[in-house]
């Protein structure tokens, strides 16, 4: 199973994977709206598994970027 991290890592890791980012409280919101798969952890922090995220590309309406589209 793979690893879940914060959700304050979301926009830099939509980065790495190519897609632009949108602002975290964006992010925030969408996770607290279930808008992106997203769940809090048992210290009540939001997180996110790096293999949803082009569930959560798709749901936030972000396309990869030029110099990362296949």
């Amino acid at each position: 199973m793979a690893q879940r991290l914060p959700l304050t890592a979301l926009p830099r890791t939509l980065i790495a994977a190519g897609y632009p980012a949108p602002k975290y409280r964006s992010l925030y919101t969408a996770a607290t709206d279930a808008r992106i798969p997203a769940d809090k952890d048992a210290g009540g922090r939001w997180t996110f598994l790096p293999d949803d995220l082009p569930m959560i590309a798709q749901a936030m309406s972000l396309a990869p970027l030029p110099a990362h589209a296949a």
